[in-house]
């Protein structure tokens, strides 16, 4: 395959990258009732928490990708990689909530150090959606629900890389996915929850796979993983109805637990039939619907995590009579600071730092 076939095709992988973190703000700001033509458009706009799910697939093809071309595979210099990406646009978020609840309240806030140090461990949830959360994110910011799985995914990845063998992998894999989906209908918790959701995570390292060796996208390359995702959803299918009750208890239970978890894995099996059926028609269309929002990726991130606090509960342009106007220059400065935080605060600390975690590096100094 031709160098510039292959990075066509992880361009796409870009695209939808920048197209999820623009569809999850546009879920949070748009009324949920546009219509146009006596159509309600606003339909179109309120699956977020699915956009985040299409996170979680690119994430598990991009570490995997990236894990085989690294030539340095230890725990050091993988972990502070992850670190660095995870942790240095997260610390200006952590501020940035802080200082706006100053703001809020005229003088200095309470910090609520408890969820702050959950948030830094991975340790949080959206308290309001599911049961057994240890601690809510932080400063109300809900979009950092998705950071502690993110984080969790990498170590498991790591640890299933590192010291399973290659022919035991997938059975390591696919039978704790099962377990702990079976476990949570029992008692759900962060941690059969994470696992469970590494299910989802896995389906890009399963793509990433297929990809490296050069094979064939096909229904048959990954069979044995779509009955692994087809039990799952079994499973969760009657984890709705055995746990009804929780509708309600919680005052959006579509987007709650019990029902939440199976539309996420409907979703996720659905992403990958999709891009087995999209790719045997050599993606006709991608880059007519999709190419435009590849410019996004390199600061999707921050999009995501910072529109919480830039656009959805930004006020200080309230004074502005047109709330097209308003929303238009608050996403206008979301997107500088998303540019500056992700690419030229973080690539610059990151380049900085990253020789730190290098093990090879640390042998030529010692040398």
């Amino acid at each position: 395959m031709e160098t510039s076939e292959k990075y066509n095709r992880l361009e796409k992988l870009e695209a939808i990258r920048g197209f999820s973190a623009l569809y999850v703000m546009l879920f949070h700001v748009l009324p949920q009732k546009i219509n146009l033509f006596g159509i309600n458009l606003g339909f179109l706009f309120r699956f977020g928490s699915e956009a985040v799910i299409l996170f979680f697939v690119l994430s598990g093809f991009v570490i995997k990708y990236s894990w085989e071309k690294s030539e340095d595979k230890s725990f050091r210099n993988y972990f502070g990689r992850r670190f660095l990406r995870i942790y240095v646009p997260l610390f200006f978020i952590f501020l940035m909530g802080y200082f706006l609840k100053c703001y809020a309240t005229g003088n200095l806030a309470d910090p609520e150090w408890s969820t702050l140090w959950g948030n830094i461990f991975m340790l949080q949830d959206v308290i309001s959606l599911k049961p057994n959360v240890i601690v809510p994110t932080y400063m109300g910011n809900g979009l950092l629900w998705s950071l502690s799985y993110e984080w969790w995914f990498y170590m498991l990845f790591f640890a299933l890389t590192k010291y399973i063998r290659p022919e035991k992998k997938s059975f390591w894999v696919s039978s704790s996915i099962l377990i702990a989906t079976v476990s949570y209908v029992v008692y759900p918790f962060i941690l059969n929850r994470i696992v469970m959701y590494f299910g989802i995570w896995w389906i890009g390292v399963e793509f990433a796979s297929i990809y490296i060796k050069g094979g064939s996208f096909s229904f048959k390359a990954v069979s044995s993983y779509i009955g692994v995702l087809a039990i799952v959803i079994a499973v969760l299918v009657l984890n709705v109805y055995l746990n009804f009750s929780y509708t309600k208890v919680y005052s959006y239970p579509l987007v709650a637990y019990p029902i939440v978890e199976l539309r996420h894995f409907v979703f996720a099996f659905l992403v990958l039939l999709t891009a087995l059926i999209w790719n045997a028609y050599n993606w006709f269309g991608f880059n007519t619907i999709f190419g435009v929002f590849k410019y996004f990726a390199p600061f999707s991130y921050v999009i995501y995590i910072s529109h919480h606090y830039l656009v959805v509960e930004a006020t200080y342009l309230k004074f502005i009579n047109d709330k097209i106007v308003e929303y238009s220059l608050y996403i206008m400065v979301m997107f500088l600071f998303s540019y500056v935080i992700e690419v030229v605060v973080y690539t610059t600390i990151k380049n900085q730092l990253i020789g730190y975690f290098s093990v090879q590096s640390i042998k030529k100094v010692a040398v």
